[in-house]
């Protein structure tokens, strides 16, 4: 005799449900190869990582920031080991991206006379990416922005000489507070503004520990460039 069609509609149901519950269960999933956090394979992982800022106009930066330039050296400051200290200096954990740092090492002939370092941010309008020249001693020896996405008036106002001038001579050390030793900005671009003076904060922290650590002769990643 025929099933009734209803039973069978059930059955299906019940089928189709037990093959998406309970196969997975018993579904291995194959071994992920373990990775160990050595400097080459940092490098290699972040060449693959969409999220790094790229260097877009060394050449030009190169003029403005160091003129006596020569070349510069691409260098990775491996900060993994670090956590704890990023921690304490930042007043947060650590995200991802402070695990290491990439670093443009600015020389002249063999002489290294600085470095620049550039730095995603989340602005309220969208990505803003930064670029931070660094002196030998920590310290900003100028900033630009080189894409952002603000409203016309938020973007002059964060691009003005004024506001990017008032990074100069800033370190890892100082407060990088809006109103104290950065100028105030109006309220249209406070939340980017501020993003910005702590992606800045972060990267001068982060190169202040590898100094301090001497761990940039193991760099990862380096690479010579000559100055065109």
């Amino acid at each position: 005799m025929a099933k009734p069609l209803p039973w069978i509609l059930g059955a299906g149901v019940v089928a189709a449900l037990a093959a998406r519950f309970l196969l997975p269960q018993f579904a291995r999933e194959p071994d992920t190869p373990f990775l160990e956090l050595t400097p080459q394979n940092v490098a290699a992982q972040q060449t693959e990582t969409a999220g790094l800022c790229p260097w877009r106009a060394p050449e030009a930066d190169l003029r403005r920031f160091f003129p006596q330039a020569t070349g510069f050296r691409d260098e990775t400051l491996i900060l993994s080991g670090q956590r704890l200290e990023i921690a304490r200096r930042l007043g947060h954990p650590p995200t991802g991206e402070d695990h290491a740092l990439p670093v443009h090492r600015i020389l002249q002939g063999q002489l290294p006379i600085g470095a620049v370092i550039t730095r995603r941010v989340k602005g309220e309008s969208g990505v803003i990416e930064l670029v931070l020249a660094v002196g030998t001693e920590g310290q900003v020896v100028g900033a630009r922005l080189q894409r952002l996405r603000e409203p016309e008036d938020v973007a002059k106002c964060l691009q003005s000489p004024a506001w990017l001038g008032a990074f100069d001579g800033k370190t890892a050390r100082s407060s990088w507070q809006l109103g104290k030793d950065i100028p105030a900005v109006p309220a249209a671009a406070q939340t980017s503004a501020k993003a910005l003076l702590e992606g800045a904060r972060t990267v001068l922290t982060l190169l202040d520990i590898g100094t301090l650590l001497d761990i940039g002769s193991g760099a990862a990643g380096s690479r010579p460039h000559s100055h065109l």
